[in-house]
């Protein structure tokens, strides 16, 4: 998988947990005490760590856009058990509603009295879902993201290796042509040029290409 799936996808999970969070996970109804029909607790009442950790998830997917080697293990592992807390909370406010909605009940009867029914929310299961979505990304990143930079320098050194021999083939060329005139000159810069042009350094992707300004190569 290509690192720029990976960071997509990261981010599109992260943004459906912090979503996911703002929304009403359990409804408390039949509430003694209170003229109130309802008391909706929601996901950052029920889970506050999973809208925090979504801004982290996200925050950890942009990082992969310029973080090398090691920074990249350190990330995989912070998607990792981001993801876990995420996809725990979530599942254990949907599975207890009765534990999940009593702080909303106690304050809006003011009283320890419980209410009659209780019902959850599609909300908590999205982001259970898109903790684990996290998890699986974390642990792709560990798998996969060691060969991202190896597969770069493969690239690169096949680019180096593609333009020496260009030039090797020019010079030679040109040598030829000094002797059999301007015509074959001119016949070995096209084709000179045509060979530059087909680069393998051209399947750099934008995310590899400014690794490789950033180690002061130039990937063009």
């Amino acid at each position: 998988m290509r690192r720029r799936t990976v960071v997509l996808a990261a981010l599109a999970a992260g943004a459906v947990v912090l979503v996911a969070a703002g929304q009403p996970w359990v409804a408390a109804s039949g509430l003694e005490g209170t003229v109130a029909e309802t008391a909706v607790t929601t996901g950052r009442q029920a889970s506050p760590a999973a809208a925090a950790l979504a801004l982290v998830v996200m925050a950890a997917a942009l990082a992969l856009t310029t973080v090398r080697r090691f920074g990249r293990t350190v990330v995989a592992v912070v998607l990792v058990l981001a993801g876990v807390v995420i996809a725990a909370g979530a599942v254990g406010a949907g599975l207890d509603p009765v534990g999940t909605a009593a702080g909303a009940v106690a304050e809006a009867t003011g009283t320890t009295a419980g209410a009659r029914e209780h019902s959850v929310s599609a909300w908590p299961w999205v982001a259970a879902a898109g903790g684990v979505a996290v998890s699986i990304l974390g642990v792709i990143t560990l798998v996969v993201g060691r060969r991202w930079r190896q597969g770069r320098r493969y690239e690169a050194a096949g680019g180096t290796s593609g333009t020496g021999s260009a030039t090797g083939a020019a010079s030679a060329t040109g040598d030829d042509a000094g002797r059999a005139g301007p015509s074959a000159a001119s016949g070995s810069s096209v084709a000179s040029a045509s060979t530059a042009a087909a680069s393998p350094d051209e399947t750099l992707d934008r995310m590899d290409a400014w690794d490789e300004l950033s180690r002061g190569n130039d990937p063009t």
